[in-house]
């Protein structure tokens, strides 16, 4: 061996057969890292399949009812109405523009469900007496999830003249309600291990566990390596 083949350290083009066990022992660890982490996510979006949510289904029920119909069944209104709050509740994933737009829809609609001589408090800024308009309307009990709802009107009600909706919030409605009701879903999301949906445990954890395994599997191996080729390292 010469000594600029003793010396290379040169990772893409070893000359020591020391330097080209180790180039390849990297790229087989590294590939097995790629794959597991980008082969995951490649296999879910394979397997996705669009997976409405219950609020969604009853949506899709209610919303040609009301839209087109002024006369449509009280009930089909407050069936709307509980569909906006609930879209309303996932205030963090919200963006700002569907949140003033889902407001105005939800605001008008129980504007729409008082009666007219009681609807004058809803013509201001929301207040004690505007909110117990509004669950009455909406016909919210204090029990079970509608306990979560009514903790959710104060902040998703505004100021409104009027239940009618106008033709630029009728054509957001839709694909609002679409984009935070339907989500992707598969058998690994549908999945649970230990107590977690599989996707979830597999890249919160998972490749946490294999990273940490590949690096011991590096030490092992270029330890065997470098005994093997007579390779010691300077200290």
């Amino acid at each position: 061996m010469t000594d600029n083949e003793k010396y290379n350290v040169n990772f893409f083009k070893p000359l020591s057969e020391h330097a080209k066990a180790n180039k390849k022992l990297i790229i087989i660890l590294a590939t097995i890292w790629f794959v597991s982490v980008f082969g995951f996510q490649f296999l879910l979006i394979v397997l996705n399949e669009p997976t409405p949510e219950k609020s969604y289904i009853t949506f899709q029920e209610v919303w040609p009812q009301v839209v087109h119909n002024p006369e449509a069944p009280i009930e089909s209104k407050q069936e709307l109405a509980r569909c906006f709050l609930y879209v309303l509740g996932k205030n963090v994933a919200l963006k700002d523009n569907h949140r003033v737009t889902l407001k105005r829809a939800l605001s008008g609609l129980v504007f729409g469900l008082v009666p007219d001589s009681l609807n004058s408090p809803l013509l201001g800024e929301p207040s004690e007496q505007s909110i117990k308009l509004a669950q009455a309307g909406i016909g919210l009990s204090e029990e079970g999830f509608d306990k979560l709802m009514l903790a959710l009107l104060p902040t998703s009600l505004i100021k409104v003249s009027d239940d009618i909706m106008t033709k630029e919030v009728i054509d957001e409605i839709p694909s609002i309600m679409e984009l935070y009701l339907v989500h992707n879903q598969n058998a690994f999301t549908d999945f649970e291990f230990i107590g977690f949906p599989f996707h979830y445990w597999y890249t919160a954890q998972f490749l946490l566990i294999l990273f940490v395994v590949l690096c011991l599997i590096y030490a092992v191996v270029i330890d065997k390596t470098n005994t093997k080729f007579n390779f010691v390292e300077e200290t």
